[in-house]
């Protein structure tokens, strides 16, 4: 298990991205895990951090699991307000993060974290 806890910043965003990379190189040169899964993880952890950064308060903690070829991220902030996936007029500039995640994971949710206020969002990608 891969865990870090980073600051509600920006910037974190490409800190988790390259800590999730290295962290993965292992298995995907092993065969273990694919780069088309690396691939995806690396997105859709981008969508779920920004959202953490963005619309979330507080620390905001990485947790990355892997059990044979699946593959298991967690992104939890203070914040309380849950992600939604609504529709979104063609030219919105923002706010399709969630859909992607709905679209290329094989499964998604939200749970209350620890805290009154904070929350955990995950996704899976199985067989990576």
């Amino acid at each position: 298990m891969f865990h870090v806890v980073l600051p509600p910043s920006p910037r974190s965003v490409g800190v988790a991205r390259w800590l999730i990379t290295e962290w993965c190189a292992p298995w995907v040169k092993a065969s273990e895990v694919s780069e088309d899964s690396v691939d995806a993880l690396l997105l859709l952890s981008s969508e779920v951090v920004t959202n953490a950064v963005v619309h979330g308060s507080g620390m905001v903690r990485v947790a990355l699991t892997r059990t044979g070829a699946s593959l298991r991220l967690e992104v939890s902030d203070e914040g309380g307000g849950m992600p939604l996936i609504g529709a979104q007029r063609a030219d919105a500039e923002s706010g399709r993060g969630m859909a992607m995640v709905e679209l290329l994971s094989s499964r998604w949710g939200t749970e209350l974290d620890e805290g009154p206020l904070g929350k955990k969002v995950w996704f899976e990608l199985a067989g990576a």
